[in-house]
């Protein structure tokens, strides 16, 4: 990610410490709270029985010590990913909301052959469609229009594409709930070019501002 001034694109106190694209205390911080330590243990704790631990952190974290940690990670899977949503969905909206202003960023390109006002359309109905303003029925007729607008291979189930990231929008309670818990892995993984990666830094501190100033702010 460029950054021109090597300042924390996350805490935006201190200069980046590479092969970080954060500073050094916003690594120590995330490491620390990871929950590493306890992963480590407990392996050591079944190594002295015989046994071995396959175990996701530990994983992840030699590979975060090897090429570096990135600032959208570091935001998307430590910080916004542990905020738990309520009965009204209250933090699940301001995501939509958060996805719509992506959706109006992005390149044409990725939703093509939609128009734009096609696309912007089918985001704001989204937002209505969470806001209680569109029943369900009709959500899931503007979401099959909008499968056959971009010609998306609903039994593809690969990898995921930049059109995943615009139809999830408007997904009912149902098919949206296993993704929920896998919300920023899945739709970072649909547009993770990196020359958009100011744009995402961008669009988390003005959704999401009061999140990571609490976690840039809090002792660890």
């Amino acid at each position: 990610m460029k950054n021109k001034n090597n300042i924390c694109p996350v805490c935006g106190k201190y200069p980046i410490y590479p092969p970080h694209e954060v500073c050094l205390d916003c690594y120590w911080r995330t490491k620390n709270n990871s929950g590493l330590d306890e992963a480590l243990k407990e392996r050591e704790k079944l190594a002295s029985e015989g046994r071995v631990l396959h175990h996701h952190l530990i994983d992840d974290w030699h590979n975060i010590d090897m090429n570096g940690l990135g600032a959208i990670q570091l935001i998307g899977e430590y910080i916004l990913d542990k905020i738990e949503d309520d009965e009204k969905h209250l933090w699940h909206k301001r995501r939509i909301r958060f996805m719509q202003d992506m959706v109006k960023e992005l390149d044409m390109k990725y939703f093509a052959p939609a128009t734009r006002q096609q696309i912007d359309d089918f985001a704001q109905a989204s937002v209505d469609f969470w806001d209680g303003k569109i029943a369900i029925q009709e959500a899931r007729e503007r979401h099959l229009s909008m499968c056959k607008i971009v010609q998306k291979d609903i039994m593809k189930s690969s990898d995921w594409e930049p059109k995943d990231f615009l139809l999830w929008m408007m997904e009912t309670e149902e098919v949206f709930g296993w993704m929920w818990y896998q919300w920023f892995e899945c739709i970072h993984a649909c547009i993770p070019d990196k020359y958009n990666d100011e744009l995402w830094i961008k669009m988390f501190h003005k959704h999401f501002h009061d999140e990571i100033k609490a976690w840039v702010d809090k002792l660890i």
